[in-house]
């Protein structure tokens, strides 16, 4: 069995559609600022360049497993472009046993002054058996595949918009608001909020994932 971290350990997905928000460059480290002390590792969505490949596929109906691996590997594209924004935090890129090498760096961690930005690709590979190698997974379900095996205490989710309250997660994923996978990878083991850092208030929703 994985020992929980004694410290807060928190998984932050940044939806790519933040990417392109003018106001991201500032706004994500002041709504980090609000959080109480914790290790925060950042995970980031691949945006406009996903949806592009999106509409290659449907266009071309190509493969969906390729078209998936693909998509995993523009999302260095986009670790990288974060690590450009934000040169102060930390990174985390492919190194082997990621896994192992993640969590002797969370427990190392003293001060946890800094973010750490994680490449997707480090953590999530072809090994990885609990996502489906499809659209149904996308950077929401990495990231709390990524909760799990840590394990972390808490996953936020940061989007351009709100859900609507009192949605489960099998409700959120049918609407769109995250994948098709997530509501069986995600974990009552964790909280899971969504915050909508367009919005000055920066509200924040709570769901409940199914007992494992």
């Amino acid at each position: 069995m994985i020992e929980r971290q004694n410290k807060t350990v928190r998984v932050i997905k940044v939806g790519g559609s933040l990417l392109t928000w003018p106001k991201l460059r500032d706004q994500l480290p002041a709504w980090l600022e609000t959080l109480p002390p914790g290790m925060n590792l950042l995970i980031f969505g691949g945006g406009e360049c996903v949806e592009a490949m999106r509409e290659l596929d449907a266009f071309w109906s190509l493969d969906p497993t390729a078209m998936h691996w693909r998509c995993v590997r523009l999302l260095n594209a986009t670790f990288e472009i974060a690590q450009e924004l934000w040169p102060a935090w930390s990174a985390f890129p492919f190194v082997e046993d990621s896994v192992v090498a993640l969590r002797e760096q969370i427990a190392n961690d003293r001060n946890m002054s800094h973010p750490i930005i994680v490449q997707p690709s480090a953590i999530y590979t072809r090994s990885v058996d609990t996502l489906p190698h499809n659209w149904a997974t996308t950077t929401d379900s990495i990231a709390a595949y990524l909760a799990n095996v840590l394990p972390a205490s808490e996953l936020y989710l940061l989007k351009s918009t709100s859900p609507q309250l009192g949605l489960t997660l099998s409700d959120a994923a049918a609407l769109g608001f995250v994948d098709a996978a997530f509501p069986s990878v995600a974990s009552s083991h964790y909280h899971i909020r969504s915050v909508d850092l367009t919005d000055p208030d920066w509200p924040t929703t709570e769901f409940q994932a199914i007992e494992q």
